[in-house]
């Protein structure tokens, strides 16, 4: 017991020339349908997460300043991403509107993208090292991941999951954040024939209060033709009493002011964290006055996938419980690592050997 809680606390919690899209056909374009699905976001099982009813979102921040997103409704980027092979049409469409989309928006949400049975596995795997860990409540359920009186007290560290390389390594982990669907729909975004993504993964436990500041991902893994896909295990809502979901700025990656703002803006400092950031959290962030957030909810098996110029964030844990969740990088086999940043080596799928 004591060794777990040991290598769970090791190190500190955190958190191009962009390719030509093909357009699409116009029916792939209306704006409250989803794409593969030739129904309205309306008519969709409640439970795919799709296109909720849109509502205004106001998170208060340590700083004193708050973040006010949109959440939903027909203007969220986000696609179904079947993976039925007997629809070849229709899955050739919706990537063809995920390609716009994130060239747009600068970020696509891919609903469904991860079967639900698989990322609930690792989930489940990881919150047993947690507990074992002493980090989860004995009396609540594991699945709600409650986190422990010794943690909030501050008699047991609050759990890193960023330098354990062998939870990373787990098959259950593995399984979610190389999944097949993952490679195939990067390789897809990119349309390039082949993808390649890192073999250290950003995994995090973030606890109650905490969150990751306004950034771009260029800090840290450097410009290219490179794609993070930030990957929750579980459901994820945006709300002020939620876990702490994903925020950004719609069309960042291209927005003029945002640009000039921030063309000095290039690398994080010796910690990797906290010196990248460009405020102290979201509400003290000064925006041009083109900008505004935007949030999403997620559920199980959703991913979120965005380029290294989009400016986003993560909101504060407003719950008693750990959210779980990983960023992964990707880029097209071939294309040169980034320069000036060391993120290891990069990994075919499973069946291939590392570079």
């Amino acid at each position: 017991m004591a060794s777990a809680r040991k290598r769970l606390v090791r190190g500190s919690s955190s958190v191009a020339k962009k390719p030509a899209i093909r357009s699409c056909r116009k029916e792939a374009l209306r704006p409250r349908q989803t794409a593969g699905t030739g129904r309205s976001a309306e008519e969709l099982d409640p439970g795919s997460n799709c296109a909720s009813t849109p509502r205004s979102l106001k998170i208060c921040c340590p700083s004193g300043g708050a973040l006010t997103a949109q959440v939903g409704g027909k203007e969220s980027p986000e696609v179904t991403a079947t993976q039925d092979r007997r629809k070849v049409g229709a899955n050739a469409e919706v990537w063809c509107r995920a390609r716009e989309i994130l060239e747009s928006e600068g970020l696509v949400i891919l609903r469904g993208l991860i079967p639900h049975r698989v990322v609930s596995a690792a989930r489940k795997r990881l919150l047993q090292e947690l507990a074992e860990a002493g980090a989860l409540r004995e009396d609540t359920p594991l699945e709600e991941a409650r986190v422990s009186a010794g943690c909030l007290e501050s008699k047991i560290a609050m759990p890193s999951l960023l330098r354990r390389l062998d939870l990373q390594a787990l098959p259950q982990v593995v399984a979610v954040l190389e999944h097949a669907s993952l490679f195939n729909a990067t390789s897809r975004l990119m349309q390039a024939k082949e993808v390649v993504t890192t073999a250290y993964k950003w995994l995090r436990a973030v606890p109650p209060g905490t969150f990751t500041g306004p950034h771009m991902d260029r800090a840290y893994v450097g410009d290219g033709r490179r794609l993070t896909a930030w990957i929750p295990f579980g459901k994820v809502e945006a709300g002020e009493k939620a876990l702490g979901s994903l925020c950004w700025i719609p069309g960042s990656h291209r927005d003029p002011s945002v640009i000039e703002r921030y063309k000095d803006y290039r690398r994080a400092g010796t910690d990797g964290e906290r010196s990248g950031w460009l405020a102290a959290d979201p509400g003290a962030l000064e925006l041009p006055p083109s900008c505004s957030w935007r949030s999403a909810d997620f559920a199980p098996g959703d991913v979120a996938v965005f380029g290294m110029d989009l400016l986003h964030t993560t909101v504060p844990n407003g719950t008693d419980s750990f959210r779980i969740s990983c960023d992964t990088r990707w880029q097209p086999l071939g294309d040169p690592p980034p320069a000036e940043v060391v993120v290891g080596p990069w990994r075919r799928s499973r069946s291939r050997k590392s570079l």
